[in-house]
């Protein structure tokens, strides 16, 4: 497996946690990577530095989103942008280190989180979904 940076990724998630303005969601400790070769079937996944790392190198809180190369890239830019918002709702309120798992109770990590965030995302970009837009003129919702 090959990992390295991720600089495009790092865009993609600075936008999407200014745009959203968490301001739990400390940027500046976001890091983003692409692995290759990976077996992983996931699109994405994050990463924490636990807290004993943190105490031993005297470092606070990071997270590390790491894309999965051969199933993430070649996804729509806006079902790259869904996956990335998915791995945010990961990390807890706190910035404290720890990952929030798929069911926890407080702050649900699933598909309908995502899509309430990506609903906040394209509202405040300005942006209406084409499906909503079609909804409009079909009096379908």
């Amino acid at each position: 497996m090959d990992v390295v940076k991720a600089p495009d990724i790092q865009s993609m998630v600075e936008d999407i946690v200014v745009t959203l303005d968490k301001p739990y969601l400390n940027q500046y400790r976001l890091i983003c990577m692409r692995s290759k070769g990976n077996k992983a079937r996931a699109y994405a996944r994050i990463w924490n530095l636990p807290d004993i790392w943190q105490k031993a190198l005297d470092v606070g809180p990071y997270y590390i989103i790491e894309v999965l190369s051969e199933h993430f890239d070649n996804l729509s830019e806006d079902k790259k942008k869904q996956v990335l918002i998915h791995e945010l709702l990961h990390i807890p309120k706190t910035f404290s280190g720890a990952l929030l798992s798929h069911g926890h109770p407080s702050a649900p990590v699933n598909e309908k989180a995502v899509k309430v965030l990506w609903k906040e995302y394209l509202a405040k970009k300005g942006i209406v979904e084409k499906k909503s837009l079609l909804s409009y003129f079909t009096g379908d919702e």
